[in-house]
């Protein structure tokens, strides 16, 4: 309960990493990690009992405690956002953020868990970075980790752990620009800041070839000033860094310098290598031992507020307890002693119904979450809408904007500008998820300035059914 160490668990789509941190009275100890391959997910029972019994392990191997655990799922699985709010909207955040869920996500508001950091507050608004992810998705972790007797004081994404250690190493430079590049193919994770502020977060799918101008090209469209360039400094880490990548990457104008973040105040083992890869997962335990910049949490919001009420009846324990030490110490009488242990044998009786009426109520939760389970295993059979939104991400080309889509359940409405609107129909026919795509409007050409250009692009209207859907 007053442990000093934090693990973190941290799920990748084909990796599972384990990092345990300990606190100390000068600084922060690494004092292991393990990186180890998971089989596929077709594979489920095989995965899960894998994943269980690597944790066990781990927890055993250094006689931990389950209290303070924090877990990462994939960021593939989440949606983020950077919203801007009226200042009015502080005073109940929470409740407008989950009434405007659908504007913000392809979602409904009893489908998702989310959470949010305010990021800026001025006079024209409120500058806040929002997470959110399917409930289907979280659940499953949970229950999952539930069979060891598991229950995570966090949920965190992969982002929030690499900033979260990232400021905690003192990383930002007040001057220039700091540009954290997540290398976890077949994605990279470009996040910005300027200063401490954090500016941007993209997540992109990586090529094959020539990784570097991919990057390069996304950083350049971050809407960061031409003069900015030459003040980053870029800082690269994940499970797919290499050295001919940092190469390539040393080599293009206009970066500055290219580098390992920073582990300056993480104690690593003598003669370890410094474990640059797992940079995310070294931050994710950080939560159980720091009070951390970033208090992004998944976690629901029920759960939470059952740790706050945990710690409160502990407190009351403990007050009990230092009452009757004090008693016994000084010599109390016989009286005093009687009377204190019938009032709270009294305060005991009193709160038994509560006591047995909220392990009613946890029982039918349990249920419920069961049934809830069940009922969202069927909804599987409908196809993703990430799936969908990452097959069009896939096939359309990068010249291609999409500035509205539109999605009822059978059909998809696509809207947005391309150099040759007619060449998009025979790549979303060609695509196993869409059929009867067809034009819904003539294609009309527009002028777009970009810089000091102008651009002939061609506005479209598309509709398309997914496949299978009548």
């Amino acid at each position: 309960m007053f442990s000093n160490s934090s693990l973190g668990i941290d799920f990748r789509p084909h990796h599972l990493i384990l990092t345990l941190l300990k606190r100390s009275f000068r600084r922060i100890r690494l004092v292991d990690y393990e990186i180890h391959a998971l089989v596929s997910e077709n594979q489920r029972e095989e995965r899960e009992a894998q994943i269980l019994n690597l944790i066990n392990t781990f927890i055993s191997k250094h006689h931990l405690g389950k209290e303070k655990i924090s877990i990462s799922i994939p960021r593939e699985k989440a949606m983020v956002r950077f919203i801007t709010l009226p200042i009015a909207a502080k005073e109940n955040l929470r409740k407008v953020m989950e009434y405007e869920v659908s504007q913000y996500t392809p979602f409904e508001r009893g489908e998702v868990y989310f959470d949010y950091q305010i990021l800026k507050v001025e006079k024209e608004g409120l500058h806040l970075f929002a997470v959110f992810m399917k409930k289907i998705e979280v659940d499953f972790y949970l229950l999952l980790l539930k069979k060891i007797g598991i229950e995570p004081i966090s949920i965190q994404i992969p982002t929030v752990g690499a900033l979260n250690l990232f400021y905690f190493n003192e990383g930002p430079n007040r001057d220039e620009i700091s540009v954290l590049l997540d290398m976890a193919e077949p994605f990279f994770e470009m996040n910005l800041l300027q200063g401490e502020d954090w500016q941007e977060s993209f997540h992109l799918p990586l090529p094959r070839e020539k990784k570097e101008l991919k990057i390069l090209d996304t950083f350049k469209r971050s809407g960061l000033k031409e003069e900015s360039f030459s003040k980053s400094d870029f800082f690269v880490y994940g499970l797919d860094t290499d050295e001919m990548l940092l190469a390539a990457l040393k080599e293009l104008n206009p970066i500055k310098a290219v580098s390992p973040p920073p582990l300056n105040r993480i104690e690593i083992g003598e003669g370890s290598p410094i474990p640059y890869k797992i940079y995310p997962s070294i931050g994710v335990p950080l939560k159980g031992l720091v009070r951390t910049s970033l208090d992004l949490n998944l976690l629901p919001f029920e759960m939470r507020k059952k740790v706050r009420q945990i710690g409160r009846l502990l407190l009351i324990i403990l007050a009990f307890l230092a009452v009757l030490l004090t008693l016994t110490w000084g010599g109390g009488t016989f009286i005093q002693y009687r009377n204190e242990l019938a009032t709270v044998n009294a305060e005991v009786k009193k709160r038994r119904p509560e006591v047995e009426a909220l392990e009613k109520l946890q029982k039918q939760k349990d249920l419920c979450c069961k049934e809830t389970s069940e009922l969202d295993q069927i909804r599987l059979g409908e196809i993703s809408k990430i799936k969908m939104l990452e097959e069009l991400t896939k096939i359309l080309p990068e010249t291609v904007w999409i500035w509205n889509l539109k999605y009822n359940g059978k059909e998809v409405e696509l809207s947005g500008f391309a150099d040759s609107a007619s060449d998009l129909i025979p790549l979303l026919d060609r695509s196993p998820l869409f059929e009867k795509v067809e034009f819904l409007a003539p294609v009309t050409k527009e002028i777009q300035m970009r810089g000091a250009e102008n651009r002939e692009k061609e506005r479209f209207r598309i509709k398309m059914r997914l496949e299978g859907r009548r």
